[in-house]
């Protein structure tokens, strides 16, 4: 009795990478779409640019004045210490817009913020009074799908009148956009933290 011969020939081998093809697309195709769902779809939506930023900031002006200031050690390590431990500051340069009245003295001040939402950075501003106060918050520039009610002022109400000594413990969440709140409360606290080592306290 002869013994049985395996088969051979190319057959088995073409069989066996269309095997392997299929499954390596197969897992290909689970892996695109795993990292698909848990990345955030980029939506920007403009709401105001910065000419009109700085209409709103000061309305009725002629002059604003811009004013660039690089932080000092000393600086930014009071701007960290009124912060606290909950909020990390990295910034090295600050930008403040200053609106004049008739006698070239300023009436106010606005500063352009940037803060990661969920995964995209929320650009908004924050107009501060000159003792200190946030007079006004808006967004100017939104990059995501969910979130984007922080917008309305029913919720950046809260934050005026507000200043560098206040805790910002206290605002409302808006459900689905919890990721936005918390970013926009920390930027708002840097905005009044910087202008209170800046220009009221005046530190060096």
């Amino acid at each position: 009795m002869q013994p049985v011969k395996k088969p051979g020939g190319l057959w088995p081998r073409v069989s066996f990478f269309l095997k392997a093809g299929l499954l390596a697309g197969v897992m290909l195709c689970f892996l695109t779409l795993t990292v698909g769902a848990e990345e955030e779809e980029y939506v920007e939506q403009m709401f105001l640019t910065k000419k009109e930023a700085l209409k709103v900031a000061f309305p009725g002006v002629k002059k604003v004045k811009k004013k660039k200031l690089w932080l000092t050690d000393t600086q930014s390590a009071a701007i960290q210490k009124i912060l606290g431990d909950q909020v990390k500051y990295n910034e090295r340069r600050v930008t403040h817009y200053f609106g004049l009245d008739e006698a070239d003295k300023p009436m106010g001040a606005m500063v352009i913020g940037n803060e990661i939402g969920r995964s995209y950075p929320i650009t908004f501003m924050v107009v501060i009074n000159l003792d200190g106060t946030v007079k006004d918050v808006e967004i100017m520039v939104y990059r995501e799908p969910h979130g984007w009610e922080v917008r309305f002022e029913s919720f950046m109400s809260q934050f005026f009148g507000r200043d560098a000594n206040d805790p910002f413990d206290n605002i409302n969440n808006i459900t689905g956009a919890t990721l936005s709140v918390r970013s926009m409360t920390k930027g708002v606290k840097k905005a009044v933290a910087e202008f209170q080592v800046i220009y009221k306290d005046k530190v060096k």
